[in-house]
């Protein structure tokens, strides 16, 4: 989406900017805005909420000069976070003989947000969860003579992007120690006041997204997925003197019982079909104590006469 804004009247220019910037008109990156006007570059820089969105979002201004001998426009970029008199960058000129000539390297909306040319320093805040630490040392160098440390996940693409992106960076912390919960006037408290009041950059998470801060925060991509599970202490194990039998079902017993009924009758039919000479004489008691004891996994008695 490309918004072309046409105006002279810098009370209009600052409520459109003002606008676009709360309601995140053009807070996407592939949004831009093209502001066309007759003011002089040193009006537009009383205009502090137009240096903020032409700042914050891909946007070019063009200052167009008519009272010369040929009719020429200047068009101009800010650089994010740089001070409010800060000079604007002018990235390429249109006049009707020549037309666009783009000011070399930079190219017509350029890529501004990847690195930084002038290295700003940024306030970021920060506060203390599992994951994180926020420290305090004595600083007298800091203002309130304290330098605040954070060591974590956050603090760590904040490196990343510092070296990357080209800047500075130090952390604050909020008066009541809070994340941020928004009072029935519509002010924040904790973090997100700071960041609502403009006193620092970036806030670090994670922040839960909802509509009534999506109204005039960004929230950045995904950094870290977090699972969150339920846990429950597991019973401690009791011994069951029993618990053998619990592997085996009625069923199980009913098989084991007619097997060994069989067996029973089948050692003592088995003799009978054998001839004499080789019959042994055996007391059918003794034949069924066998079975029983074979499957109890008990000793022969006789054996446990002789080792004694």
């Amino acid at each position: 989406m490309t918004v072309v804004v046409v105006s002279n009247d810098p009370a209009f220019l600052a409520a459109f900017a003002e606008f676009s910037f709360k309601s995140h008109l053009l807070l996407v990156q592939t949004a831009r805005l093209l502001a066309i006007t007759r003011l002089p570059v040193h009006r537009l820089h009383t205009l502090h909420h137009l240096q903020k969105t032409l700042s914050r979002t891909n946007s070019l201004i063009a200052v167009i000069n008519d009272n010369s001998t040929e009719f020429c426009a200047s068009i101009y970029s800010m650089v994010p976070f740089s001070e409010p008199e800060s000079q604007l960058l002018r990235v390429a000129t249109w006049t009707p003989g020549k037309g666009l000539v783009l000011q070399h390297p930079t190219q017509l909306f350029p890529h501004k947000f990847a690195k930084f040319p002038h290295r700003p320093h940024i306030l970021a805040t920060a506060e203390q969860i599992p994951t994180q630490t926020v420290m305090e040392v004595d600083d007298p160098a800091q203002p309130g003579g304290k330098r605040v440390i954070v060591q974590g996940l956050m603090d760590n693409m904040m490196q990343l992007m510092s070296r990357r992106m080209n800047f500075t960076y130090s952390y604050v912390r909020a008066a009541d120690r809070k994340w941020g919960a928004r009072l029935n006037n519509g002010s924040w408290t904790g973090m997100l006041g700071l960041l609502m009041r403009e006193e620092v950059d970036l806030a670090l998470g994670p922040h839960a997204f909802g509509w009534s801060r999506y109204e005039w925060m960004d929230f950045s991509r995904y950094l870290s997925q977090i699972e969150y599970k339920i846990l429950a202490a597991r019973a401690r194990p009791e011994v069951d003197p029993w618990s053998f039998f619990l592997p085996l079902s009625p069923l199980v017993w009913a098989s084991v019982m007619m097997a060994l009924l069989v067996v029973i009758t089948i050692m003592m039919l088995l003799p009978a079909c054998l001839p004499t000479s080789t019959q042994h004489t055996a007391r059918r008691d003794t034949n069924m104590f066998n079975c029983v004891r074979v499957l109890l996994q008990e000793g022969n008695i006789h054996d446990i006469s002789k080792q004694k």
